[in-house]
C-alpha cells in the first residue's frame, strides 16, 4: 500500500467512525431498545416476564416472593450465549421481572426500562 493511500484510508476512517459510534447515541428514543450488556437483555426480558406474572396476579394478594416462579427462580429463560456471561443476564433478569411485576401491579401502563 503506497503512502497516498495509506492517508486516504486514514482520513476516510476519519469520517466513517463519528458516524457509526453517534448512532448508539439514540438507543434511547422511544419504541428502538438496544442492548449493550448481558444485564440489559435479562433485564428486557425479565420486565416483560414480570409484567405478564403481574397481570395473571391481579385480583389475588400481592406476593413479593418470586421464588415460587421458575424462571424467576433460574434466571436464565431466553439467556443465549452471545449476550455474555449468565450471571449477569440471571441478575438482569431478575432485576427487570421485579420492576415489571410492580409496574404491572401498581397500574402503571407505560413500559419502563432500566436506566
Amino acid at each position: 500500500m503506497n503512502h497516498r493511500s495509506l492517508i486516504g484510508l486514514v482520513l476516510g476512517l476519519a469520517v466513517i467512525t463519528p458516524g457509526c459510534s453517534a448512532s448508539l447515541a439514540y438507543h434511547d428514543r422511544p419504541g428502538r431498545y438496544v442492548a449493550y450488556s448481558a444485564f440489559d437483555e435479562g433485564y428486557r426480558l425479565g420486565y416483560d416476564d414480570g409484567r405478564n406474572a403481574g397481570y395473571r396476579d391481579l385480583g389475588r394478594p400481592y406476593r413479593r416472593n418470586f421464588w415460587d416462579d421458575g424462571r424467576y427462580r433460574r434466571g436464565d429463560y431466553g439467556y443465549r450465549r452471545h449476550f455474555g456471561p449468565r450471571s449477569e443476564y440471571a441478575a438482569g433478569y431478575r432485576s427487570g421481572y421485579e420492576r415489571g411485576y410492580d409496574d404491572r401491579r401498581s397500574g402503571d401502563r407505560e413500559y419502563h426500562r432500566r436506566r
